[in-house]
């Protein structure tokens, strides 16, 4: 049986010309004009059979919405980045997270809280806790197995979570010298590797369920036991694509050198994400909930600063003024869930036109065209050795000695801009000589006479 090949063009960039983007906006001009809708997946579809024009459905949007005929929607939750989380050295960032886990006893089931630390470069599971909830001392503990086992680490994500961002915790991590990286809020992914390592641990270990009349310290013994195996074994077992396991990689030293260019290059981090407008947005928003006089309480207030700061402050200043011509209306409207509402509907707005204007300066079918007559009126300014050449040879053919001065003139100023594109005067010299000895209509006198007026040129 012979394979069967199927053509990929995934990966392969194709440059998009006004043609291009003609035939598109004809094509979408006469599917409207038939009163049907545009759907991108199947109209790239029918271009990539008809046209032979290979471009993603993106890609096809961007063109239709730069040429008006298709109406861009932008629904991003924000934060919309997180940056991966994998290092180069082991025990460089660890990610700290805790998790409920549920132990059956006679039926009754008895909650627990299990804080784990992973390493992010090794995925070694290097220390846990469990308790009855999460808190920072339960925190301050994982950390603490995690350095009686390998030593200090250089810095520790974590989520939004009160126990990791605590007073407490900080001035943990500040004493340790523990740079603190917390994931985005709303964002599970930015702390993925303990998140990951959770979903695998609750695979593996499943549902425990034990029939006997003990207390509740047995279900608690039960589960550290259950941990420490799993973690134990997971340690020994690498990782698909990695060569050695996880606790063999922890052993790996790393020069001191290699440990604080990664600690100066967390410091950066934390230095680009932190924002330059977030006072005046946590001022804007405390001076709307103070001066309405809105009911928030402590756990809102905090979620609420979480949010605001992920917002424009254009996006941010408008909604204030949406918002009060609003609760004139209706004075129930008065509440922070109805200004974030407006906030999130004014931040889709200006997001969408923003993508509009993207759009418009690189596929509008006009803006192309133009800038492509700028380029081809500038490649005819530029000079080259060829029109040199043909210039004195027409000062050397021309008979009358008006147009030859005129040509010998404007070879000094072409001489003048060949110059600004060659490094040394011998390269441009040889490469004029060579371009006249193709010449046929000049005799070895004319030649000569050719040569001395190209020293006169450029000198």
């Amino acid at each position: 049986m012979a394979p069967l090949i199927v053509p990929d063009a995934r990966g392969k960039g194709r440059k998009i010309t006004p043609d291009m983007v003609r035939q598109i906006v004809k094509a979408a001009k006469e599917l409207k004009s038939k009163g049907r809708r545009i759907r991108l997946k199947s109209f790239t579809k029918q271009l990539t059979a008809e046209e032979d024009i290979v471009l993603s459905s993106k890609k096809m949007g961007e063109i239709l919405i730069a040429n008006g005929l298709y109406k861009p929607e932008i629904r991003r939750r924000r934060p919309g980045f997180y940056q991966a989380l994998r290092q180069g050295i082991p025990n460089g960032l660890i990610s700290v997270d805790g998790s409920e886990f549920t132990v059956w006893i006679n039926q009754i089931p008895y909650k627990f809280n299990l804080e784990l630390a992973v390493d992010v470069e090794s995925y070694c599971h290097t220390g846990f806790s469990v308790s009855d909830s999460e808190t920072s001392h339960e925190f301050i503990k994982v950390i603490e197995a995690h350095k009686a086992s390998w030593g200090t680490p250089i810095g520790s994500v974590s989520d939004h979570g009160s126990a990791n961002l605590s007073g407490e915790s900080r001035a943990y991590l500040e004493l340790n010298d523990i740079e603190a990286l917390p994931a985005g809020p709303a964002n599970p992914k930015g702390n993925g590797t303990v998140e990951g390592a959770f979903s695998e641990m609750k695979g593996v270990v499943g549902t425990i369920n034990l029939e006997t009349l003990s207390l509740r310290n047995l279900a608690k013994a039960v589960l550290e036991k259950v941990v420490s195996i799993y973690i134990a074994m997971r340690n020994r077992l690498a990782r698909v694509g990695d060569k050695i396991a996880p606790g063999e990689a922890m052993k790996a030293q790393t020069p001191k050198e290699k440990r604080q260019a990664l600690k100066e290059r967390y410091k950066g981090r934390k230095q680009r994400n932190e924002d330059t407008d977030q006072e005046a947005k946590l001022g804007r928003l405390a001076w709307i909930i103070r001066n309405h006089g809105l009911d928030v309480d402590e756990r809102s207030m905090k979620r609420a600063e979480k949010c605001v700061v992920t917002y424009d402050l254009n996006a941010i200043n408008k909604s204030e003024e949406a918002f009060l011509k609003a609760i004139r209306r209706d004075q129930q409207r008065c509440t922070l869930p109805y200004f974030f509402g407006i906030l999130n509907n004014i931040q889709n707005d200006l997001d969408t036109v923003q993508y509009e204007n993207y759009c418009r300066e690189r596929y509008y079918y006009q803006g192309m065209v133009d800038r492509e007559r700028e380029e081809q009126e500038k490649t005819k300014k530029i000079t080259t050795v060829e029109n040199l050449v043909a210039m004195l040879r027409n000062a050397i053919l021309s008979h009358h000695r008006f147009i030859k001065d005129t040509c010998v003139r404007q070879a000094k100023r072409m001489a003048v801009d060949l110059k600004k594109q060659y490094h040394y005067a011998g390269a441009l010299k040889k490469k004029i000589l060579n371009e006249l000895g193709n010449v046929k209509e000049l005799g070895i006198d004319q030649r000569k006479e050719a040569v001395k007026i190209m020293e006169l040129v450029l000198s």
